[in-house]
């Protein structure tokens, strides 16, 4: 097989088995059907890949890899700047909760992997430490110095929280959408909820910082 035909089928796999992790779960869905909708003969799986668990690590890493261009470690890198003023301050954390919304958020409902990585967040898997450990925790670590940047405190569980009242709005409303619409007087929420949660989300942590 060449090169080209090779990566394509490998692509093929990748693509179809996310799609379908993200519909029933990685559990649920076996190795023909992935083939079959990838349109690749079933043998590629262990020729590619070496089996299931390699597949599923593919498609995790594909997904991190994503997480990791749009996530806040990638925005703390391009935006450092603006915290060096007040005014950049307040920038920088409207533009920051528009990156945790935009990458985990419930607009991108075509990002199968988006889904996977939120469904693994949930459960006990063995990947699910490696995606913390590789793509939460740097975050943490990241966010408590944003916050000693702009309170000047090195208090890392008050940072800690508010980390926590940054991601945790849009994570329920993404992971737990059924949740959040059983919580609600009318048992459904309007399609504009989810910019009226930015939006009250992005008030709350400026106030919070003392931005507002």
């Amino acid at each position: 097989m060449s090169t080209v035909a090779g990566e394509k089928s490998r692509q093929a796999f990748i693509a179809a088995a996310g799609r379908l992790f993200a519909e029933r779960g990685i559990d649920r869905v076996p190795l023909s059907e992935i083939a079959r909708s990838a349109g690749v003969d079933a043998s590629m799986i262990n020729y590619h890949f070496g089996g299931k668990d390699g597949l599923v690590q593919a498609v995790i890493e594909q997904a991190l890899k994503k997480w990791h261009e749009t996530g806040i470690d990638a925005y703390y890198r391009a935006n450092s700047r603006l915290l060096d003023s007040r005014e950049g301050q307040s920038v920088f954390i409207t533009g920051l909760v528009d990156c945790v919304f935009n990458t985990i958020g419930r607009e991108n409902d075509d990002d199968s992997g988006r889904v996977i990585l939120l469904q693994l967040l949930q459960h006990p898997h063995p990947l699910r430490e490696s995606i913390i450990n590789r793509h939460i925790r740097p975050g943490v670590t990241t966010f408590n110095r944003i916050y000693a940047k702009i309170t000047g405190s090195d208090d890392f569980e008050s940072a800690f929280c508010w980390y926590l009242f940054l991601i945790c709005p849009e994570y329920l409303c993404s992971a737990c959408p059924g949740m959040i619409a059983l919580f609600h007087p009318e048992r459904k929420v309007p399609p504009t909820f989810g910019l009226r949660l930015r939006h009250v989300t992005t008030k709350v942590i400026l106030a919070g910082l003392g931005l507002d």
